[in-house]
Formats: C-alpha cells, sequence, structure tokens
C-alpha cells in the first residue's frame, strides 16, 4: 500500500486519472459484457494478475521506484496476457480464482486472524476450479465482480481521492465508509450478473430462431 501511495504522488495528476479512467473503462467491460468479450477478459486478466506481481517485484527491487514499477508492470502484464490466451484453461482458471480470491479478501481484510490468508487463497483455488467446470456461469459471476469492483474504486476515487486507499483499509463494519463501498461495489455486480444473463439469452433465441 505504501508503494501504491508512493506512485500515486509521484505520477502526473493526468496520467493518474487517465489510470483510472482506463480502470473504470476495463471494469465496465468486465462487468456488463464479461462473458461476450471472454478472450479479452481472459487476456485483461493476465495482464492484470501477471502485471500486478511484475509491479511489485520491480518495487522491491527497484527501492520503490514508481517508474520501475510501472514498466516491471507493463512488461509482465503483456508477458501474463500473452500466457493465458494461448493456454485458455488456465486463462479460465485465473478469472475465477482473481474473482473469489478478491471477494474474499474484501470481506475478510481487517481481521487478525492468521488464518485469513489460507482462506483467501482457498477461496481462489477454489473459484478457479469451478470456473473451469461451470464455465458461463462461473465467468459471468467472476468477470460481475471484478468489473464492478474496478468500476466502484474507480469511480470512489474520482469522488474521494487518494483518501480512498485508506477507507479501503477499515474493517467492514455497517455505518462505516468501506461498507458503503462494498455495498455499492454488490449493488453493481448484481446488475451486471442480470445484464450479462439477460444479454446472453437474447442472443441464444436470436441463433435459435436464425436456425430453425
Amino acid at each position: 500500500m505504501e508503494q501504491a501511495d508512493q506512485l500515486a504522488n509521484t505520477l502526473p495528476p493526468l496520467t493518474e486519472n487517465g489510470a483510472v479512467a482506463i480502470a473504470i473503462f476495463v471494469g465496465t467491460l468486465y462487468c456488463f459484457l464479461g462473458y461476450r468479450t471472454l478472450k479479452f477478459i481472459v487476456c485483461m486478466t493476465g495482464f492484470i494478475l501477471a502485471g500486478g506481481m511484475a509491479a511489485a517485484l520491480g518495487g522491491y527491487f527497484g527501492q520503490g521506484n514508481p517508474w520501475t514499477m510501472l514498466i516491471a508492470g507493463a512488461v509482465g502484464g503483456l508477458c501474463g496476457a500473452a500466457a493465458l490466451v494461448f493456454v485458455y484453461k488456465l486463462g479460465l482458471f485465473m478469472l475465477g480464482m482473481l474473482a473469489t480470491a478478491l471477494a474474499a479478501h474484501m470481506i475478510l481484510l481487517g481481521r487478525p486472524e492468521s488464518w485469513i490468508v489460507f482462506a483467501v487463497f482457498g477461496a481462489g483455488v477454489v473459484g478457479g476450479l469451478l470456473a473451469v467446470a461451470l464455465e458461463k456461469t462461473i465467468v459471468i459471476l467472476a468477470t460481475s465482480t471484478i468489473g464492478a469492483w474496478f468500476t466502484v474504486c474507480g469511480l470512489g476515487y474520482f469522488l474521494v481521492g487518494p483518501d480512498l486507499l485508506d477507507i479501503m483499509q477499515d474493517p467492514l463494519e455497517l455505518g462505516r465508509d468501506r461498507s458503503i463501498v462494498a455495498a455499492c461495489w454488490a449493488t453493481l455486480a448484481v446488475a451486471g450478473v442480470l445484464a450479462q444473463f439477460a444479454t446472453n439469452r437474447v442472443k441464444r433465441e436470436v441463433v435459435v430462431k436464425s436456425a430453425s
């Protein structure tokens, strides 16, 4: 989190705002068109996961230099995107893992128990396996969850600024600011799920009518 704060303080405001705007766009795409643009979503998931890990390693070995983190994140993200495009099932697994691990992390964040990290990892593995076994349903749930998170965080950043990072560290309790963020996230995720199921149902009906 300290690296994220340093990166936010170092980048020019225009670059920072542009990155947040891109996050909102990608989040909206994930949330409402995730299954219909699945190949692109798998590609973006590889970019996010590998890019995030590469940026963290770049920050560690580069002593927190934000530009090293950006370059490492971009290179790692491109490699991750290419890898998941060529290994489709792995891409589905990573998509499901990202969504369930994100949800578990945000629910359990702030708790002192030592088993939290294992619970988040376990939730991610279960979500990944379900995404491979039940592709359509889990992909729709996963993309809506991830997309809603990016969108809500992006909009929240424009509304409250960098203080959003501090809000997200608060325990999840009713009446606190993070509970409001969580409620917005859940509402948008449900809207995304309903929209995706509705649009895919309409698409299937059109195909059936055309075939008949």
